[in-house]
Order: structure tokens, then sequence, then C-alpha cells
């Protein structure tokens, strides 16, 4: 669900939007907290198995989160580049999505590591 809502938002052209004065940095405060819940629920459905599984099994988990988040955030700036109307592709957006990501993953695991 959190992956349609992140294709739409990005999808809308242009004009969807409200003409308001930008606040620096808040368009980058937005991708980052996107791609930081996309990242966590990527992981949600296996956090039983995480937890009982070993390392390996974390460890792949983890990657195939950070890989598949990167990804969608990397192929919706290029749909905005491409096929958007009034809207364009941009790194640092990219950038914002991928510590998003991290972020997200971190909480994941900060939350569901193997208790001690």
């Amino acid at each position: 669900m959190c992956g349609i809502i992140i294709l739409v938002l990005t999808g809308l052209p242009g004009s969807c939007f409200p003409r308001v004065k930008p606040i620096v940095g808040l368009d980058k405060v937005a991708h980052l907290l996107m791609y930081a819940t996309f990242a966590f629920f990527c992981l949600w459905g296996y956090r039983k198995q995480f937890i009982s599984n070993g390392m390996a099994y974390r460890k792949k988990a983890i990657l195939l989160a950070v890989v598949i988040s990167i990804a969608y955030g990397g192929l919706t700036e290029i749909m905005q580049e491409y096929l958007v109307p009034s809207r364009i592709g941009d790194w640092v957006d990219f950038a914002a999505d991928t510590v998003g990501t991290l972020v997200g993953v971190g909480i994941f695991y900060l939350f569901y590591r193997e208790k001690k």
C-alpha cells in the first residue's frame, strides 16, 4: 500500500499541487519520511522470521529491502523526469529517498533485532 501511495504522489502532474512559497528542505524531508516508511514496511511482513532466524537471514532481508526501496526511488524519479508533465527527476530527491531507506531499515532493525 505504501508503494502505491508513493507512486500516485510522484505520478501527479505539478499542476495538482498548490502554488505556495516553498519551505527549504521540506520536500527532502517528505522524501526521507516516505522511503523510511516504505523500507520499514518492506521488512514488516518478515518480522517474526527476522527475530527467530539467524544473522544470515537478517542480512538477506535487509539487503532485499534496501535494494527494493532504492530501486523504487530511482524508478519514481525517472518516471517523473520522462512521464509526468511539469515534474522533473531530481538527484537530490533520490539521495533523500536513499537516506530514508536506510533510516527505515535502521528503525526496523532496532525494534526487531534479536532480544538478548
